[in-house]
């Protein structure tokens, strides 16, 4: 058999984003497996997530279908203090200046789509029909892994084997230690985000109308990120953007951690009261508390994030996703670094790809992505600190540049000829 034609059996640990994407991306040659401790409803919810250029031309290679998932197209940034008083605004054509949108779209809808990629008929996809559908194992999620060996230990103490074990299970993933010499765990950065999403309907029934800034959106048929900041210290502040075809608003409520909680530590999806949020923002715009207050679920979550790990591979497995590289939210990057992830591992797609091959590719791969996911982890950091809204958006600017890692590749040939 020709080594062009030679399909390698993958092992998926994760059904989040990093690993839908992944399925999508590696069954055109491949035979994907995604093992999912949970149902396949798991990380879900009504809460809104961002995609920004240096993923969505990705995105868009894989056939990310913007309507199916309802997704909305941002047309850059606004700031404002926590009476409404304009701070700063940049606004331009994202596919003009980065050749990819910045779109947004409910986690749910988003996630759905992916699913739909990796699990769809190669036909309704347009694919060859050799790209079999990603099969999906639920309930049924990773607790043990030899990365030499290429055997993953299943929760029911079955042992499947894999030429490739993708690692995507998360901030607190269970197999994230089995890669590493010496163990390394998340850690708190002091914020605590909740999490909210609003319809129209729910607005406009509480206040009798949009709030203006929503309107002029939905007038436009674009939307924006709003980010609106209390500047007085305190670093409280509230981040916006459509969802649904407008239809929707995501609230992000972004404040240093008041108590520290085991479910908000644990899960990013633990449930959070109003009027403990709304005790800490009291002195914020009328309009967007009342918004919060008639929102039908309250996601609180304290924010973490890693250190930049040594390594991300050994033998036949590789991290990515947050069991990579989380980060903190502050700069939207998390969902956008798990897709580059995806794209990182076309080099497995490549002709010539054996089963001897593979530590070395997924070397090569970490060898691209580690760099990159540092960069935009300091970014994200930085971003915290830094009180002028330019300075927070040339962060921005630097992290939408990343162009896939073929290009990369390219032009690190180009620096060392």
């Amino acid at each position: 058999m020709a080594a062009s034609t030679i399909r390698l059996r993958v092992a998926v640990i994760g059904s989040g984003i990093a690993g839908l994407a992944a399925a999508r991306v590696l069954r055109e040659k491949h035979d994907v497996t995604v093992y999912e401790r949970g149902e396949p409803s798991v990380a879900t919810g009504g809460q809104g997530i961002a995609n920004f250029p240096n993923s969505t031309h990705i995105l868009e290679s894989i056939g990310f279908d913007y309507r199916c998932a309802g997704s909305v197209e941002l047309g850059g940034w606004h700031s404002v203090d926590k009476n409404g008083t304009a701070v700063f605004s940049s606004d331009y054509d994202m596919r003009e200046r980065y050749g990819a949108p910045l779109v947004s779209h409910m986690r749910v809808d988003f996630r759905t789509e992916l699913l739909r990629l990796a699990t769809a008929p190669a036909e309704d996809l347009g694919l060859d029909a050799s790209a079999v559908p990603a099969i999906t194992v639920w309930n049924n999620g990773a607790v043990d892994l030899d990365p030499e060996g290429g055997k993953v230990t299943l929760d029911d103490g079955s042992i499947v084997e894999a030429d490739v074990i993708i690692v995507a299970d998360g901030i607190h993933s269970r197999l994230r230690n089995k890669i590493l010499e010496e163990p390394v765990n998340a850690q708190k950065t002091g914020m605590t985000c909740c999490r909210v999403a609003v319809s129209a309907a729910q607005v406009e029934a509480a206040l009798g109308k949009l709030p203006q800034w929503w309107q002029d959106q939905r007038d436009r048929g674009k939307g924006v990120i709003q980010l609106i900041e209390a500047l007085d210290g305190t670093s409280r502040l509230t981040v916006t953007y459509p969802l649904r075809n407008l239809s929707w608003m995501n609230m992000a409520w972004v404040f240093p951690t008041q108590q520290e909680k085991k479910a908000t530590t644990e899960s990013w999806n633990a449930d959070g009261d109003k009027e403990e949020i709304l005790k800490i923002y009291d002195d914020f715009d009328e309009d967007l508390k009342t918004m919060l207050r008639v929102a039908d679920q309250v996601k609180l979550w304290e924010l973490q994030d890693l250190e930049p790990l040594p390594t991300w591979t050994s033998g036949r497995a590789i991290l990515i996703g947050d069991a990579a590289h989380a980060m903190t939210p502050l700069q939207g990057q998390g969902s956008n670094m798990a897709i580059e992830d995806a794209d990182g591992l076309r080099l497995l797609t490549q002709p010539g790809v054996t089963r001897d091959s593979v530590p070395e590719i997924l070397q090569k791969i970490s060898s691209v992505r580690r760099p990159r996911a540092t960069r935009v982890l300091e970014n994200t950091r930085i971003s915290t600190k830094i009180s002028s809204a330019a300075d927070r958006y040339a962060r921005f600017d630097d992290n939408c540049t990343y162009t896939g890692i073929f290009a990369i590749l390219q032009q690190q040939q180009v620096t060392t000829a």
